[in-house]
C-alpha cells in the first residue's frame, strides 16, 4: 500500500488538548556527570511523571517503562516531569504498542502554561514513517520543518512494529534539531520560547487507541 506523503497541518485546535503534568519544581538527584540535567529509566514510580487512568487516557509507569495511551480522536496528550530548562539535548527510546499507524508521538521541550494556554516545541514521528517539528504558542500549532507545513517521510524511522526508535531532540538557543536512531532528520530556528519543561507526547487523528511506550529518558547540557 502506498504511503501518504501529506498529513493535515492541524491535529486539533489545542484549546481541546489535555495537559498531564506533575506539578513539581525542578528537582532530582545529583548525577555523576555534571552535564546530565535529568535521567529516568522509569524503574522508580516516584520520579514525578503523571499517573492517570480513565476510559480515554492512560499515562503510567509500567514494568520499567512509561506507557501513554489515548482512545479519543484528533487530539494530543502529554506528560511532564516538572522541570525548567533552557538549553538541552533530550534522548528517549520510543516503541509502538497498539493502535493505528496514522499517529504521532515524540518529545517536547520548553513547555509552559498560562491558564488553558499551552506553549512548547515538538519533535514527532509516526508509526507509518513520517516526521514533523514545530511549535505550539498559546495553543496555536505551527509545523516549521518540513517547510511545507505537512508531515513528510523519514527513512530513519524503523517501521518494524517491534522496533525501538531512539529520538534525540536538541533545544539550544534559537536552534531546534531532531535525530531519529542517530540520523539527523530536520531542524528549524525560532525564538518564541526561551525555557520550560520537557515532556513526552502522543496524538491521534481519525482513529483512537494509540499506545506508545517510552524509556531511558536523558536530558543533558548541549
Amino acid at each position: 500500500m502506498p504511503r501518504r506523503f501529506h498529513r493535515s497541518l492541524w491535529l486539533a485546535l489545542l484549546g481541546g488538548m489535555l495537559a498531564l503534568a506533575a506539578c513539581s519544581s525542578d528537582r532530582g538527584p545529583a548525577y555523576g556527570d555534571p552535564n546530565v540535567l535529568f535521567q529516568d529509566d522509569f524503574s522508580d514510580p516516584a520520579t514525578g511523571w503523571d499517573v492517570h487512568t480513565d476510559s480515554l487516557i492512560t499515562t503510567m509507569y509500567d514494568h520499567g517503562q512509561y506507557l501513554m495511551a489515548y482512545e479519543d480522536t484528533g487530539k494530543n496528550i502529554w506528560a511532564l516531569p516538572g522541570l525548567d530548562h533552557r538549553d538541552l539535548v533530550l534522548d528517549v527510546d520510543s516503541a509502538y504498542v497498539a493502535g493505528p499507524d496514522n499517529n504521532e508521538y515524540g518529545a517536547i521541550c520548553r513547555y509552559t502554561a498560562s491558564g488553558d494556554k499551552h506553549s512548547f516545541y515538538f519533535f514527532l514521528i509516526s508509526s507509518d514513517g513520517f516526521y514533523a517539528l514545530g511549535k505550539v504558542v498559546k495553543n496555536k500549532r505551527t509545523i516549521l520543518n518540513p517547510t511545507s507545513g505537512d508531515f513528510q517521510p523519514a527513512s530513519a524511522i524503523n517501521l518494524d512494529k517491534a522496533a525501538v526508535n531512539h529520538l534525540t531532540a536538541a533545544c539550544h538557543g534559537d536552534k531546534m534539531s531532531f535525530a531519529v536512531n542517530g540520523t539527523a532528520v530536520g531542524d528549524f530556528t525560532d525564538n518564541d520560547l526561551s525555557h520550560g519543561d520537557i515532556g513526552l507526547i502522543i496524538g491521534t487523528y481519525d482513529e483512537g487507541g494509540v499506545k506508545i511506550r517510552f524509556d531511558n529518558v536523558s536530558v543533558r547540557k548541549p
